[in-house]
């Protein structure tokens, strides 16, 4: 893999918008697919592409034996040899537990290996879900869920974390576009209605030069199925928290390399500290604002680190001061005293804007009166106080995920929610 410096100045391939980087279709990269290819002497058939990221393409794949449709994880040659997803999942998955927030981790039903052009590839396959919470939110009118919903999801995040924490895994990835919504629909749709229900389209897969593609790349590619779960009109939906590429046991590994969007990372990874279980209580935290409001908890217009930290600051405060000295652009958004500089120089220029604000800002209502949460009853007090204690610039002031668990706005008002989610839909 190159970086984008050289790869701009040496592209092989036309790029598409929405579609994975052909540039991968190369030694090491993605192994070519195409609808109707067959693995596993034929078992499992593709039918339809589900995603893509930096390390895999995700299928909507036949499984011939099982009568149903499944998702096939396909990971680029370069990192299959030392990819510990599928290890992760089985001792997930293996344990006895009544852990209530097992439920929330995804099954893997099969591993297996294949040997193309570009390399080997490991093909992890697990139960088909429906699409993220990050594009639940972009297919609705006003970008969030409904307060009861919205309430439902942050319990059964809560619960999925605090699984994985007490089996000693970190994941790594938490955001919204790796939280996947259950959609039985999907697997149990007969062949005769997948394309009816769902567009095929593709795109010719082009070089710079003219020269054929293949064989390290498809002749075209296939845009991403658009599963529609508007948020604003979702009712009791089943998470799952997919993506584990990322994911570390805390026994074996330390301080992994993370691959989160930079909006979602936590400060410690910005200033070369060790990453652990608080990473995630961090990005977390990030993503329960976002489940239960309208908007990013943070937000910049081009990802800079700068801005981003600029951001956090204007939010949380002043960081601690190994960190707040070893800022090298500091300069460019406070004076020395510590307060703010509004550089027009910048394209963007964070705004100061507490976390208590912020709190307002969530789409909810501007005041006590119209807010929808339960603002009498203290809800919205109980929530700022959690989403402050998650953020806490220091690792080790982070609450731990089963403190979570516990935490008042979890027993008073998600963990209510989730349950009455379950007694609506234990007969249906």
């Amino acid at each position: 893999m190159t970086d984008n410096t050289s790869r701009q100045s040496e592209a092989v391939y036309i790029p598409e918008v929405d579609l994975e980087d052909f540039e991968s279709y190369t030694i090491g990269g993605y192994h070519p697919i195409v609808i109707g290819d067959t693995f596993q002497k034929g078992r499992y058939k593709i039918a339809h592409k589900l995603g893509f990221g930096g390390y895999s393409t995700i299928w909507l794949t036949r499984d011939n034996t099982l009568d149903r449709y499944v998702s096939l994880k396909v990971l680029v040659a370069s990192e299959s040899s030392k990819n510990t997803e599928a290890n992760i999942l089985r001792q997930l998955q293996s344990v006895d537990t009544l852990h209530p927030g097992q439920r929330f981790i995804p099954h893997l039903l099969d591993t297996f290996f294949i040997k193309g052009p570009n390399g080997r590839h490991t093909c992890l396959v697990q139960e088909a879900a429906g699409c993220s919470v990050a594009a639940s939110k972009e297919d609705s009118v006003n970008f969030m869920f409904p307060t009861e919903t919205a309430r439902s999801i942050a319990a059964q995040l809560i619960m999925g974390v605090a699984y994985l924490h007490s089996q000693g895994i970190c994941h790594g990835d938490l955001h919204p576009g790796n939280v996947l919504f259950r959609d039985p629909h999907v697997g149990e749709l007969s062949p005769d209605l997948l394309y009816k229900s769902y567009r095929l389209d593709q795109a010719p897969i082009r070089r710079v030069d003219g020269a054929a593609v293949e064989p390290h790349a498809p002749p075209y590619a296939v845009y991403p199925m658009h599963m529609k779960m508007a948020a604003d009109k979702l009712i009791d939906p089943l998470i799952t928290i997919s993506d584990y590429g990322t994911s570390f046991n805390l026994a074996t590994e330390r301080s992994p390399e993370l691959h989160t969007p930079p909006l979602y990372l936590p400060p410690e990874y910005f200033f070369q500290e060790p990453i652990t279980l608080a990473a995630d209580v961090w990005t977390l935290g990030v993503s329960l604002y976002e489940v239960l409001g309208e908007r990013p908890l943070f937000e910049t217009f081009n990802g800079d680190q700068d801005d981003i930290i600029a951001d956090i600051i204007s939010t949380l405060g002043q960081p601690p001061a190994r960190w707040w000295n070893k800022w090298e652009n500091r300069k460019e958004f406070f004076k020395p005293d510590g307060s703010w500089i509004h550089n027009l120089q910048r394209i963007y220029t964070p705004v100061f804007r507490p976390l208590h604000q912020r709190m307002w800002d969530m789409g909810r209502g501007m005041t006590p009166e119209t807010c929808k949460w339960d603002v009498e009853g203290g809800e919205m007090q109980a929530l700022e106080k959690l989403l402050r204690s998650m953020l806490a610039f220091e690792p080790s002031e982070r609450p731990t995920a089963e403190q979570l668990m516990r935490s008042e706005y979890m027993v008073k008002w998600a963990i209510p929610a989730w349950e009455r989610q379950l007694e609506r839909t234990k007969n249906a």
